[in-house]
Parts: structure tokens; C-alpha cells; sequence
């Protein structure tokens, strides 16, 4: 048995620390914020198992410049922080030559194609199956140029294994009656599903981590204790030294400073996401509907309807620009008509993005007992379970279920001799 402290206790963090539970560690949790309020709690709580196609397309890079004169464009830059960005935008924009693109899908395919089996074994083992519900969700397009822009990647996502049915608006409409009837176009992506609250799951798997007697401290890292390669102790912005055999890096954002502390660079910047919950909605609603021109989706949670999406490159340091997520809930409107936005939550979530769109998973050669899971854009709650899998099995010198060479911390820097078949 070791001592292990898991950093970030959010959706990847806290699956990472159950997942080394069940191979009877001590485990100890670092999480500064409230639980359940990290990055997916802002999301549309989809296992987006055919989100595979990196953000990187060059039809997305060709908008960019309007987007930067446009703050209520799906996609943003803040201008008083694309200089900043610019490096990572280069890296990112590097990645949108096809050959690359389809490297990127299928690595990630990799990894969502477990993800579904993953989540409902760990559902399972805390006694809460229910958290997830196995229904397809729907894409609604507007007209033939619209649905023309979803062409490519649709096409790429189908080339590695997705399954997608293209619809009429109308059959759409005959799914949820509620949505607009005048879509002509949608489609069926049967691989996804989506959880009832993201908020209440995290608090149930902190609550299943606890119980088994792992231990949560709600404070920061303030620094390391390393000896050499080895890193002996966390250090806690209350002044706490917590000695551990090994660590694991699953902080979102705050992973970027926490590695350079460690003398690793990890190019990951936030993504800011939006949400609105509408706990008075008046719709009925069965499944997710995104509507991909809008840069949205709407999800039927438990309690409230999610309308989630829209992104916004920005500075990890700025504060929330709350009029993206009003342009949400109006938009929303267009897609279900019936809507009711009285009463309505505000939210902010800060996805980490790489420039190649892989998260970040496995050990730097330059650290002898530090692992890293951090990095998964889009993709943390998809991936949450099947990445706390893969870190268990690498801890215990186990073969893992997914080869994880793809997504090694060292691949952004040659510094680092990374050599994705060498040594660990």
C-alpha cells in the first residue's frame, strides 16, 4: 500500500483517487474550491464519446480574426489576451492539417470508445447506475449550409468508429416535440449519453471517496519537497507538509503551475465554458440537443434544464465575461420555443485545452513518482472514469486497458527527451 496524494478534486481528480482506493492505497485529496464546482460543473454533462474531431478544423481557424471583433461569437479570443495566447495558438493552429487531425481523432478515439463502460463501472461501484442516462443526442441544423458545416466532421467521427444517423428536422421534432419545427436538418449521435446533474455527481463519488476512508483537505499546493527525481511532500497553502509516495496532477487549469513548479512545461490553457440552469424551464425534455450554430446544448438534468456551450479563449487570471451566458439562454429560445428563463444560475468553467487537443496523462521522465491527468478540454467528465483507470494501472505497474504513449506529459518538448516507446 502507498500514500498517494491526488491534486484537484474535480471529475478526473476524484475518479483518479477512487480508482487507487480500489487498489487499497492511502489516498489524499487536494481540492481548494467548493466540491462539484470545477470545470464540468459548467457543462452539458454529455459522455461525448464522438468528440473526437479537434477544435483545430480550418474552417474554426478561418473564423477566428471575426471572432475576435465578435464577444457573443460561439468561439472567442479576448483580444487583451490573444497576444498572450498567441505561442499556444500557434502549437493549436499547427494541428489542423488533415493528416494530424485524423491522428488526434483516432487517439482520442481510443480513449471516449472505453468511456462509456468505464463511467458505468464506476457508477456502479459507488451504487448510484442512475447518474447515468444511455439516451443519443441530437444535432439540429438550420438548412443545408448549416448542416454542411458539420460535413467534414462528421465524416471523420463515422471513419473511426462513431455512429450517427443523419434525420429530418421533422423526424427530430417527432424525438422532442418541444424543439422549433422548422430545423431542416439534425442528427442522431447514438454513442453519447449524459449524466443527471454533474454537480451532484461529484459530490456522490467525494462522498463513496470518504467513505472508504480517503481523506479530502481543502486548501492549495503551495509548493514540493523533491529530492532529485523524487518529490517527497505537497506542500499546502496552510503550511501542511503531506508526505506521499506518489502524486497525481489532475488540477484542470492550475496543472500549467503546478508542472512548472516541477520544471515541466505543459502548454495547457482554459477554455472558458458557460452554463445557465433553469429549474422552471416549462419544457420536457428526453434528451441533449445541441445546437452546433449556436455553440450550444441544452441538457435535461434532474432539477433543471443546462443550456451549456460556447467558448472563450482567455487569460487564467481574468474573470467571467457573464454576457456570453445571456447570449446563451436567448439563442437557446431558438431552439426550443416554449422556454422559460426566470429564476435562472450562472455558471463558469474553465476547461484545460492542449494545443494538440489530447489530455495529458502518465509520467514526465524527469519525475520518478509524479502522474499527471490533466488536459482533457473538452472531455473531463468523458473521460474521468477511463482516466482514473489508466492511473491506478500505471501506479501499479499494471498493463493498462488503453495505450497511453499518445498522451505523455513529455510530448511538447524535446528538452524533455521524451521517446513515447522508451522507459516511463
Amino acid at each position: 500500500m502507498k500514500h498517494i496524494a491526488v491534486i484537484g478534486g474535480g471529475i478526473v481528480g476524484i475518479s483518479c483517487a477512487l480508482a487507487l482506493q480500489s487498489d487499497r492505497h492511502e489516498v489524499t485529496v487536494l481540492e481548494p474550491g467548493p466540491i462539484g464546482e470545477g470545470a464540468s460543473w459548467a457543462s452539458c454533462g454529455c459522455l461525448a464519446v464522438g468528440e473526437i474531431v479537434p477544435l483545430s478544423q480550418p474552417k474554426m481557424l478561418m473564423q477566428v480574426p471575426g471572432w475576435l471583433m465578435d464577444p457573443e461569437a460561439p468561439l472567442a479570443v479576448r483580444p487583451t489576451s490573444f497576444l498572450g495566447l498567441l505561442p499556444w495558438f500557434t502549437r493549436f493552429t499547427l494541428n489542423s492539417f488533415p493528416h494530424k487531425m485524423r491522428a488526434i481523432a483516432a487517439d482520442l478515439a481510443t480513449l471516449t470508445f472505453q468511456a462509456t463502460d468505464d463511467f458505468k463501472a464506476l457508477a456502479a461501484d459507488i451504487g448510484h447506475p442512475e447518474v447515468l442516462v444511455e439516451r443519443p443526442i441530437l444535432k439540429v441544423f438550420d438548412d443545408d449550409k448549416d448542416k454542411a458545416t458539420m460535413g467534414a466532421a462528421f465524416d471523420l467521427a463515422r471513419e473511426m468508429g462513431c455512429t450517427i444517423d443523419e434525420v429530418s428536422g421533422q423526424e427530430a421534432k417527432n424525438m422532442e416535440p418541444a424543439i422549433a419545427g422548422d430545423f431542416q436538418h439534425a442528427a442522431i449521435l447514438r454513442d453519447w449519453s449524459y449524466v443527471t446533474d454533474p454537480v451532484q455527481l461529484v459530490k456522490r463519488l467525494t462522498e463513496a471517496f470518504l467513505a472508504r476512508g480517503g481523506t479530502v483537505k481543502s486548501a492549495a499546493v503551495a509548493d514540493f519537497s523533491r529530492d532529485g527525481s523524487v518529490v517527497r511532500s505537497v506542500r499546502s497553502t496552510d503550511g501542511e507538509d503531506i508526505f506521499a509516495d506518489e502524486i497525481v496532477i489532475a488540477a484542470g487549469t492550475g496543472s500549467k503551475m503546478l508542472a512548472r513548479k516541477l520544471g515541466i512545461r505543459l502548454p495547457v490553457e482554459g477554455l472558458a465554458g458557460y452554463s445557465t440552469l433553469l429549474p422552471e424551464s416549462g419544457v420536457d425534455l428526453k434528451h441533449t440537443v445541441f445546437y452546433p450554430k449556436g455553440g450550444f446544448g441544452i441538457t435535461p438534468y434532474q432539477d433543471a434544464l443546462a443550456v451549456a456551450g460556447t467558448a472563450e479563449f482567455m487569460n487564467l487570471d481574468a474573470k467571467p465575461n457573464w454576457r456570453r451566458a445571456e447570449v446563451l439562454v436567448n439563442h437557446a429560445r431558438r431552439v426550443l420555443p416554449g422556454l422559460n428563463t426566470t429564476n435562472s444560475e450562472r455558471r463558469m468553467g474553465r476547461r484545460p485545452f492542449t494545443p494538440d487537443t489530447r489530455p495529458v496523462i502518465g509520467r514526465s521522465a524527469r519525475l520518478a513518482n509524479v502522474m499527471f491527468a490533466t488536459g482533457h478540454g473538452q472531455l473531463g467528465l468523458t473521460l474521468s472514469a477511463t482516466t482514473g483507470r489508466l492511473v491506478a494501472a500505471e501506479i501499479a505497474g499494471r498493463a493498462p486497458h488503453v495505450a497511453i504513449e499518445a498522451f505523455h506529459p513529455d510530448r511538447f518538448s524535446r528538452r524533455q527527451n521524451y521517446s513515447p516507446h522508451g522507459a516511463h
